[in-house]
Protein backbone atom coordinates (compact mmCIF):
# COMPACT_ATOMS: atom_id res chain seq x y z
CA UNK A 1 0.00 0.00 0.00
CA UNK A 2 1.37 3.19 -0.88
CA UNK A 3 0.94 6.27 1.58
CA UNK A 4 0.60 9.11 -0.39
CA UNK A 5 -0.41 11.62 2.51
CA UNK A 6 0.50 11.76 6.38
CA UNK A 7 -2.56 12.60 8.84
CA UNK A 8 -3.37 15.54 9.48
CA UNK A 9 -5.20 17.31 6.06
CA UNK A 10 -7.43 20.26 6.27
CA UNK A 11 -10.12 18.03 7.33
CA UNK A 12 -8.28 15.95 9.87
CA UNK A 13 -6.05 18.32 11.85
CA UNK A 14 -2.64 16.27 12.55
CA UNK A 15 -2.18 14.85 16.18
CA UNK A 16 0.86 16.84 17.54
CA UNK A 17 3.70 14.23 18.99
CA UNK A 18 7.11 16.96 19.28
CA UNK A 19 7.31 20.43 20.54
CA UNK A 20 6.49 21.76 17.28
CA UNK A 21 3.70 22.33 14.85
CA UNK A 22 4.74 20.26 11.36
CA UNK A 23 5.62 23.78 9.50
CA UNK A 24 7.33 25.27 12.53
CA UNK A 25 10.04 22.08 12.22
CA UNK A 26 10.08 22.63 8.14
CA UNK A 27 10.70 26.69 9.32
CA UNK A 28 12.85 26.09 11.27
CA UNK A 29 15.28 23.78 9.53
CA UNK A 30 14.73 25.81 6.67
CA UNK A 31 16.44 28.31 8.24
CA UNK A 32 19.17 26.74 10.13
CA UNK A 33 19.87 25.63 6.15
CA UNK A 34 19.72 29.64 5.69
CA UNK A 35 17.36 29.10 2.43
CA UNK A 36 14.82 31.49 1.91
CA UNK A 37 11.33 29.54 0.84
CA UNK A 38 12.45 30.44 -3.13
CA UNK A 39 15.71 28.40 -2.72
CA UNK A 40 14.06 25.40 -0.62
CA UNK A 41 11.66 25.52 -3.43
CA UNK A 42 14.15 25.25 -6.29
CA UNK A 43 16.24 22.20 -4.37
CA UNK A 44 13.04 20.43 -3.85
CA UNK A 45 11.39 21.03 -7.47
CA UNK A 46 8.27 22.52 -6.38
CA UNK A 47 6.76 26.03 -6.43
CA UNK A 48 7.36 28.51 -3.44
CA UNK A 49 3.27 28.37 -2.58
CA UNK A 50 4.15 24.76 -2.13
CA UNK A 51 6.79 25.54 0.79
CA UNK A 52 4.39 28.33 1.92
CA UNK A 53 1.33 26.17 2.30
CA UNK A 54 4.35 23.38 4.15
CA UNK A 55 5.08 26.02 7.07
CA UNK A 56 1.79 27.08 7.48
CA UNK A 57 0.42 23.63 7.68
CA UNK A 58 -2.13 23.98 4.87
CA UNK A 59 -1.12 21.72 2.80
CA UNK A 60 2.11 18.86 4.12
CA UNK A 61 4.75 16.62 1.83
CA UNK A 62 3.56 12.89 0.74
CA UNK A 63 6.22 10.35 1.98
CA UNK A 64 8.28 10.27 -0.83
CA UNK A 65 8.47 14.33 -0.35
CA UNK A 66 9.16 14.26 3.49
CA UNK A 67 12.35 11.94 2.66
CA UNK A 68 13.57 14.12 0.37
CA UNK A 69 13.03 17.06 2.78
CA UNK A 70 14.50 15.65 5.42
CA UNK A 71 17.83 14.43 3.73
CA UNK A 72 17.87 18.02 2.49
CA UNK A 73 17.30 20.22 5.86
CA UNK A 74 19.15 16.95 7.78
CA UNK A 75 15.41 16.79 9.92
CA UNK A 76 15.70 14.27 12.61
CA UNK A 77 11.96 11.72 12.16
CA UNK A 78 11.56 12.33 15.78
CA UNK A 79 11.17 16.06 15.06
CA UNK A 80 7.72 15.08 13.52
CA UNK A 81 6.87 12.08 14.91
CA UNK A 82 8.62 11.93 18.36
CA UNK A 83 10.89 8.58 17.41
CA UNK A 84 13.92 9.74 18.58
CA UNK A 85 16.94 7.99 17.47
CA UNK A 86 19.59 8.41 19.99
CA UNK A 87 22.41 7.24 18.01
CA UNK A 88 22.00 10.07 14.95
CA UNK A 89 20.85 13.11 17.81
CA UNK A 90 23.15 15.13 16.69
CA UNK A 91 24.14 17.49 19.99
CA UNK A 92 23.58 21.54 19.37
CA UNK A 93 27.42 21.85 18.89
CA UNK A 94 28.04 19.45 16.48
CA UNK A 95 24.38 20.94 14.55
CA UNK A 96 26.34 24.33 14.41
CA UNK A 97 30.07 22.67 12.91
CA UNK A 98 27.10 20.74 10.50
CA UNK A 99 25.47 24.40 9.82
CA UNK A 100 28.54 26.40 9.34
CA UNK A 101 30.09 23.14 7.08
CA UNK A 102 27.10 23.59 5.12
CA UNK A 103 26.90 27.31 4.47
CA UNK A 104 30.04 26.69 3.11
CA UNK A 105 30.59 27.19 -0.95
CA UNK A 106 32.52 24.15 -2.67
CA UNK A 107 35.86 25.52 -2.12
CA UNK A 108 35.39 26.33 1.67
CA UNK A 109 33.77 23.03 2.01
CA UNK A 110 37.31 21.02 0.65
CA UNK A 111 39.34 23.44 2.84
CA UNK A 112 37.78 22.47 6.02
CA UNK A 113 37.97 18.92 5.13
CA UNK A 114 41.95 19.12 4.80
CA UNK A 115 41.62 21.34 7.81
CA UNK A 116 40.04 18.35 9.22
CA UNK A 117 41.78 15.26 7.94
CA UNK A 118 45.13 16.94 9.20
CA UNK A 119 43.47 17.94 12.92
CA UNK A 120 42.47 13.88 12.99
CA UNK A 121 46.38 12.74 12.55
CA UNK A 122 47.42 15.38 14.75
CA UNK A 123 44.75 13.97 17.36
CA UNK A 124 46.03 10.72 16.60
CA UNK A 125 49.38 11.19 16.77
CA UNK A 126 49.00 12.77 20.55
CA UNK A 127 46.98 9.72 21.13
CA UNK A 128 50.32 7.59 20.47
CA UNK A 129 52.37 10.05 22.45
CA UNK A 130 50.28 9.84 25.61
CA UNK A 131 50.37 6.04 25.30
CA UNK A 132 53.68 5.99 25.52
CA UNK A 133 53.55 8.13 28.21
CA UNK A 134 50.78 5.95 30.10
CA UNK A 135 52.13 2.77 29.60
CA UNK A 136 55.14 1.05 29.58
CA UNK A 137 56.21 -3.14 29.51
CA UNK A 138 58.00 -5.74 31.12
CA UNK A 139 59.56 -8.44 29.92
CA UNK A 140 58.33 -12.06 30.93
CA UNK A 141 60.14 -14.89 30.56
CA UNK A 142 57.33 -17.30 31.65
CA UNK A 143 59.60 -18.50 34.37
CA UNK A 144 58.13 -18.90 38.23
CA UNK A 145 58.92 -19.03 41.17
CA UNK A 146 58.22 -21.83 43.95
CA UNK A 147 56.13 -20.68 47.23
CA UNK A 148 57.21 -24.42 48.34
CA UNK A 149 59.55 -26.56 46.82
CA UNK A 150 61.27 -24.50 43.72
CA UNK A 151 60.88 -24.52 40.34
CA UNK A 152 63.33 -25.52 37.36
CA UNK A 153 64.25 -22.80 35.63
CA UNK A 154 66.38 -24.99 33.33
CA UNK A 155 63.79 -24.03 29.97
CA UNK A 156 61.27 -21.46 29.78
CA UNK A 157 59.90 -19.87 26.70
CA UNK A 158 60.85 -16.92 25.22
CA UNK A 159 60.77 -13.17 26.59
CA UNK A 160 57.48 -11.68 26.14
CA UNK A 161 56.55 -8.19 26.74
CA UNK A 162 53.62 -7.68 28.92
CA UNK A 163 52.19 -4.16 28.53
CA UNK A 164 50.85 -2.13 31.91
CA UNK A 165 50.19 1.08 33.02
CA UNK A 166 52.69 3.16 33.76
CA UNK A 167 54.36 3.41 37.69
CA UNK A 168 57.58 3.92 39.67
CA UNK A 169 57.43 -0.24 40.25
CA UNK A 170 56.27 -0.83 36.53
CA UNK A 171 59.01 1.27 35.19
CA UNK A 172 61.68 -0.39 37.71
CA UNK A 173 60.96 -3.96 36.86
CA UNK A 174 62.84 -6.39 34.98
CA UNK A 175 60.72 -8.81 34.75
CA UNK A 176 57.86 -10.61 35.51
CA UNK A 177 57.59 -13.59 37.23
CA UNK A 178 54.55 -16.06 38.45
CA UNK A 179 54.43 -17.67 41.72
CA UNK A 180 53.85 -21.10 42.25
CA UNK A 181 52.18 -22.59 45.45
CA UNK A 182 51.21 -21.22 48.66
CA UNK A 183 54.71 -20.63 51.69
CA UNK A 184 54.15 -17.25 50.66
CA UNK A 185 50.44 -16.91 51.17
CA UNK A 186 48.62 -14.89 52.52
CA UNK A 187 50.37 -12.21 50.75
CA UNK A 188 51.34 -13.81 47.28
CA UNK A 189 49.18 -16.45 45.91
CA UNK A 190 49.46 -19.24 44.29
CA UNK A 191 49.21 -17.57 40.33
CA UNK A 192 49.85 -14.60 41.10
CA UNK A 193 52.53 -12.15 38.82
CA UNK A 194 55.17 -10.35 40.31
CA UNK A 195 57.38 -7.82 39.17
CA UNK A 196 61.03 -7.94 40.04
CA UNK A 197 63.98 -5.74 39.41
CA UNK A 198 67.57 -7.10 39.39
CA UNK A 199 70.07 -6.48 41.93
CA UNK A 200 72.64 -8.29 43.94
CA UNK A 201 71.98 -7.09 47.33
CA UNK A 202 68.30 -7.19 49.75
CA UNK A 203 67.67 -5.66 53.01
CA UNK A 204 66.03 -7.82 56.08
CA UNK A 205 62.24 -7.87 55.14
CA UNK A 206 62.45 -7.19 51.48
CA UNK A 207 60.69 -9.81 49.35
CA UNK A 208 63.26 -11.29 46.93
CA UNK A 209 63.28 -13.88 44.34
CA UNK A 210 66.11 -16.29 44.61
CA UNK A 211 67.97 -19.13 42.75
CA UNK A 212 68.75 -22.41 44.94
CA UNK A 213 70.65 -24.73 43.48
CA UNK A 214 68.33 -28.49 43.24
CA UNK A 215 65.35 -26.72 43.82
CA UNK A 216 65.16 -23.98 41.36
CA UNK A 217 63.41 -20.57 41.68
CA UNK A 218 61.62 -19.60 45.07
CA UNK A 219 59.64 -16.20 46.43
CA UNK A 220 61.13 -15.44 49.89
CA UNK A 221 61.00 -12.57 52.75
CA UNK A 222 64.81 -12.23 53.56
CA UNK A 223 65.51 -12.69 57.52
CA UNK A 224 68.29 -12.20 59.98
CA UNK A 225 70.23 -15.88 58.77
CA UNK A 226 67.24 -17.61 56.71
CA UNK A 227 64.68 -16.88 53.47
CA UNK A 228 61.33 -16.73 55.84
CA UNK A 229 58.06 -18.63 54.06
CA UNK A 230 55.13 -16.12 55.04
CA UNK A 231 53.12 -19.24 55.39
CA UNK A 232 53.84 -20.79 58.94
CA UNK A 233 52.97 -24.43 57.00
CA UNK A 234 55.95 -24.02 54.92
CA UNK A 235 59.61 -24.83 56.24
CA UNK A 236 62.55 -21.44 56.09
CA UNK A 237 65.45 -21.87 53.77
CA UNK A 238 68.94 -21.29 54.96
CA UNK A 239 70.64 -19.43 52.03
CA UNK A 240 74.12 -19.89 53.27
CA UNK A 241 73.60 -24.38 53.71
CA UNK A 242 71.98 -24.38 50.42
CA UNK A 243 73.41 -22.16 48.66
CA UNK A 244 70.77 -19.76 47.37
CA UNK A 245 71.24 -16.46 44.81
CA UNK A 246 69.63 -13.28 44.46
CA UNK A 247 67.92 -12.90 41.73
CA UNK A 248 66.23 -9.49 42.26
CA UNK A 249 63.83 -7.63 44.62
CA UNK A 250 59.92 -8.07 44.38
CA UNK A 251 58.28 -4.42 43.32
CA UNK A 252 54.81 -5.94 43.93
CA UNK A 253 52.41 -7.75 42.30
CA UNK A 254 50.15 -7.19 39.31
CA UNK A 255 46.11 -6.21 39.51
CA UNK A 256 43.86 -6.72 37.44
CA UNK A 257 43.50 -2.59 37.24
CA UNK A 258 47.06 -2.36 35.84
CA UNK A 259 46.04 -4.05 32.69
CA UNK A 260 45.03 -1.65 30.04
CA UNK A 261 42.12 -3.24 27.58
CA UNK A 262 43.00 -4.35 23.65
CA UNK A 263 42.39 -1.35 21.89
CA UNK A 264 44.88 0.81 24.46
CA UNK A 265 47.66 -2.32 24.16
CA UNK A 266 47.38 -2.10 20.26
CA UNK A 267 47.92 2.15 20.99
CA UNK A 268 51.10 1.15 22.62
CA UNK A 269 52.34 -0.84 20.05
CA UNK A 270 51.09 1.67 17.37
CA UNK A 271 52.82 4.16 19.42
CA UNK A 272 56.49 2.27 19.61
CA UNK A 273 56.84 1.14 16.71
CA UNK A 274 56.62 4.88 15.26
CA UNK A 275 59.25 5.74 17.41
Amino acid sequence: MTITRFPGSQSEPMEQKSAYAFGDVIRKYRARAKYNQRDLAERMGVNQNTICNWETDKRQPDAQTLRRLCLLLNIPLYEFFGIEDRHSKLSEREQCLLDFYRSLDANGQEDLETFAEAMSGNVHKRRLRMALERMNSVADLGRAAAAGDGVDWEDHPESESCILYDSSAVSAADEIITVCGQSMEPQFRNGDRVLVQYCSELSYGDIGIFYVPGMGGVIKQVAHDRLHSLNPDFDDIFPYEDGAKIIGRVLGKITADMIPDADEQALYLEARESC
